[in-house]
């Protein structure tokens, strides 16, 4: 670039000019960010969908009840710890308040310790007493709470230093990485749920660490000073309530299912759940790096309506689509065992439309750093599905939890566009 400096998110590209400007001025925007990160992302899920294909059909429902399980376990824990730190955390330091990324690393390490305490307990005791965990799935389900838990704190790491690419580098390792072994595993017959879960945490810790060489190069050292956490933790507490509130709302049927049904009735409602979530892996780069450029002021409060409505209804077409075709798609390659969830990846696509808008909102009111009107919409759609799933779940299953994610979400969707519309009236 002649005659500036080089934004610290750019991509150099080794050309001449002509094409390679091109290229480098698309992956510079908004735009093209958003496409890269969203197709890793789609590729990353892809693979790790086909591990869940492959072990569905070697070790059916009840033993992919298992694993979704361990899974579910450890991103509720990830978002727990997380204590908000990482959303608040990342604004923070994009709108220059005087966090330092070294303060957020030195923070991140802290809590990894914590996470890796509540993993071993949740673990050593619902793990193996009420869903019959052997001794090596829950020593393993611990490792990959901990590897998802620091993968998932990077994150916001890279983006608060516009290394937005990188992310998705990070997301392709964690898909890419488990994928040839499980296959390989499988065809010799040695498949099993510690296998999965190992290999699984395996691409978290090599997309983690990654990322982690990735930030620490650009800025050579890590902190740990708690005069400068406190500023990320109250901040973070508010946040906490939204994003602990949505991975409830988002996995407390899996949970609940698991432990008032079956493993088998898990394992089917997984893979009607993963159908209809797919598309999302689309929508959540577009959102993150909406609420980055609002934060840094790139997005003006004139053009954010449009651009929101355009969002909201692409995704709701998408998931009309979803809807439609999802069940013929998924049913002949995970088999007749799972024939059960066809009706419920309908219903699913449903309440994914709605959980649109309540994504696009609340990215919005996240760059805009009104941190506090985070909670409301996840903990109102969390409290309606723990509920309603205890009260529907053990006489109607999964198409029970299906319909009452639909009225979850929805709630989230309302709420979520209805506080975002009083803050930009408000703005203007």
């Amino acid at each position: 670039m002649v005659g500036g400096r080089r934004p610290s998110g750019s991509v150099v590209i080794p050309t001449g000019g002509g094409l390679g400007e091109k290229v480098a001025g698309f992956l510079g925007r908004a735009r093209g960010e958003s496409v890269v990160v969203a197709v890793a992302r789609l590729m990353s899920a892809v693979c790790l969908l086909l591990v869940a294909v492959i072990s569905a059909r070697h070790l059916g429902p009840a033993g992919r009840g298992e694993i979704v399980f361990v899974l579910t376990v450890s991103m509720l824990g990830s978002e727990f710890v997380s204590l908000g730190a990482n959303v608040s955390g990342r604004i923070q330091i994009l709108r220059r308040s005087g966090v330092a990324v070294e303060d957020y690393l030195g923070l991140s390490v802290v809590l990894a310790l914590a996470q890796a305490a509540l993993m071993a307990l949740v673990f050593g005791t619902v793990g193996i007493l009420v869903m019959d965990l052997s001794a090596m799935v829950c020593i393993l389900g611990t490792l990959l709470g901990i590897a998802m838990f620091l993968a998932y704190m990077l994150v916001d790491a890279a983006f608060a230093l516009r290394r937005t690419l990188e992310t998705g580098v990070r997301d392709l390792l964690i898909g890419v990485t488990p994928l040839a072994p499980v296959i390989a595993v499988a065809a010799v017959g040695r498949l099993s749920v510690a296998a999965v879960v190992g290999l699984t945490g395996l691409g978290y810790l090599i997309g983690g660490g990654y990322l982690w060489s990735v930030v620490y190069r650009r800025i050579g050292s890590v902190r740990f000073s708690r005069g400068a956490w406190g500023p990320i933790l109250r901040n973070g507490l508010p946040v906490l309530g939204g994003s602990f509130g949505q991975t409830l709302a988002f996995r407390a049927d899996r949970l609940i299912l698991g432990v008032l049904a079956t493993s088998a009735a898990l394992g089917i409602f997984s893979v009607a759940a993963t159908a209809a979530e797919l598309p999302r892996l689309l929508l959540l780069p577009v959102t993150q790096i909406l609420a980055n450029r609002v934060a840094g002021g790139e997005i003006t409060m004139a053009s954010v309506g449009g651009l929101v409505a355009r969002l909201m209804l692409g995704y709701a077409t998408l998931m009309v689509v979803v809807g439609a075709a999802g069940a013929s798609l998924v049913l002949p390659v995970v088999g007749e065992e799972f024939a059960a969830a066809r009706d419920s990846i309908a219903v699913l696509a449903i309440g994914e439309a709605l959980l649109g808008c309540y994504f696009v909102s609340i990215a919005v009111l996240t760059g805009l750093g009104r941190f506090r009107l985070l909670p409301a919409p996840a903990i109102g759609g969390a409290v309606v599905i723990l509920v309603a799933d205890i009260l529907f779940v053990p006489d109607h299953g999964g198409l029970g939890a299906a319909w009452v994610r639909v009225a979850g979400f929805a709630i989230m969707g309302i709420t979520g566009v209805t506080s975002m519309l009083a803050v930009l009236r408000w703005k203007r």
